[in-house]
C-alpha cells in the first residue's frame, strides 16, 4: 500500500486544510504511478515550530 507522509509546521494543518492535501496527494499519486485510490493512505502531521530545527536552530 502507498503511503505518503507529511509533515508541516501545525498552523497548516487545519479542519479545513488536511481534507483538500489528503485529497490533492491521493489524486497525484494515483495519476503519477497508478496506484488504485483504495489503496493510498495519506497521514498529515502538524508540528510546533519550535520543534522543528534548521541549520542548527528551532524555527519560530
Amino acid at each position: 500500500m502507498p503511503l505518503i507522509e507529511v509533515k508541516l509546521f501545525d498552523r497548516r494543518v487545519t479542519e479545513e486544510s488536511v481534507p483538500r492535501m489528503i485529497e490533492a496527494l491521493t489524486r497525484a499519486l494515483h495519476e503519477s504511478s497508478g496506484a488504485a485510490v483504495e489503496h493510498i493512505q495519506v497521514i498529515v502531521h502538524g508540528i510546533q515550530p519550535s520543534h522543528w530545527g534548521k541549520a542548527g536552530k528551532p524555527s519560530e
